[in-house]
């Protein structure tokens, strides 16, 4: 059996990149060897300016922290900043990375994805 299309007017589905963003950042951080993911300058300063102006939406402002996003049409360019532990290879930890995140903006929002990820720190004892 076959799904039919609905009769009706065409949708038009358009994903912002705060949705693309969250997506990549939840995809990355369940990647092994993915400790957390950390702001850009900018989001940063974003979050400062929040704090001093009264921003209540808590941890649902962070989730994306580390993770930004360009949708362009029918393409999502994202950028990661990470930090890792000593003991992982940061060119196939950055590979898996960016499958990972790939496949699932591609799965969730139909957008090809390109991932750009920097590790920003490696931790030498996790427990600290």
């Amino acid at each position: 059996m076959t799904a039919e299309r609905p009769a009706g007017p065409p949708v038009r589905l358009t994903v912002g990149d705060a949705v693309v963003a969250r997506l990549a950042a939840a995809a990355a951080r369940e990647v092994p060897g993915v400790v957390a993911l950390r702001p850009d300058l900018a989001q940063t300063l974003l979050g400062l300016a929040g704090s001093l102006l009264g921003d209540r939406s808590g941890g649902d402002a962070l989730s994306a922290a580390g993770a930004s996003a360009a949708v362009d049409g029918r393409r999502a360019e994202i950028a990661l900043t990470l930090v890792t532990t000593l003991g992982h290879n940061a060119r196939d930890l950055c590979a898996a990375v960016q499958r990972a995140v790939a496949e699932r903006v591609r799965a969730d929002t139909g957008l090809d994805a390109v991932v750009s990820v920097t590790v920003a720190d490696v931790l030498l004892d996790p427990m600290v």
